[in-house]
């Protein structure tokens, strides 16, 4: 594996008005963004690809270099095995996999992931989810995605939902699904 080169310290400073440092290759997904709540810290989480997995990583710096971020991953992280599978256990590190498998859920029901979001967080100021920035970054973890969307499947999926508190989220898929099964479950 090709470790990250950028030795430069990132501090608070380093994003003029940037809300987000991504750095992304073939085994590595780092996030750096500045502090929301005002302290002079960068917020970190990273993804390492190894074998059979992946290192998970969220920590705060007050300043970092990438290849630090990186080394950081590899020797702290936690270990998340690899492709993600439905109703695996919440390690810190799973929830873009538990909404992919959401999000596909419903698109092959040919719906709207995002309508049943707004159902179930209608208050929520923050933004939506990118669907598709979502799924590509799980994808690029590794998800296994079911052949079919069968009762064990979906009893997986709101197990996967609830173990990334997404529980107004599951309590909206589960009342649907009681209501008539997975086609019904997806109408807006």
């Amino acid at each position: 594996m090709k470790p990250p080169v950028s030795r430069r310290l990132l501090s608070r400073d380093s994003f003029k008005g940037r809300r987000l440092i991504r750095k992304h290759s073939k085994n590595i997904d780092l996030y750096f963004s500045p502090c929301h709540y005002g302290k002079n810290e960068i917020v970190f989480e990273g993804f390492v690809k190894i074998d059979g997995g992946v290192k998970h990583l969220t920590f705060r710096y007050d300043s970092v270099s990438v290849l630090g971020a990186f080394a950081d991953t590899l020797e702290q992280g936690v270990f998340s095995p690899r492709p993600y599978q439905l109703g695996q256990a919440c390690d810190g590190s799973i929830t873009e996999c538990a909404l992919a498998l959401f999000a596909r859920f419903y698109r092959e029901q040919g719906h709207s992931a995002t309508a049943l979001h707004r159902d179930a967080y209608p208050d929520e100021n923050r933004r939506r989810p990118n669907w598709l920035e979502l799924t590509a970054a799980a994808d690029w973890q590794g998800v296994a995605y079911p052949s079919q969307w069968d009762a064990e499947a979906t009893t997986g999926l709101l197990e996967s939902l609830h173990a990334v508190n997404y529980h107004s989220l599951a309590g909206i898929v589960s009342d649907r699904l009681e209501k008539g099964g997975a086609a019904r479950a997806a109408a807006d």
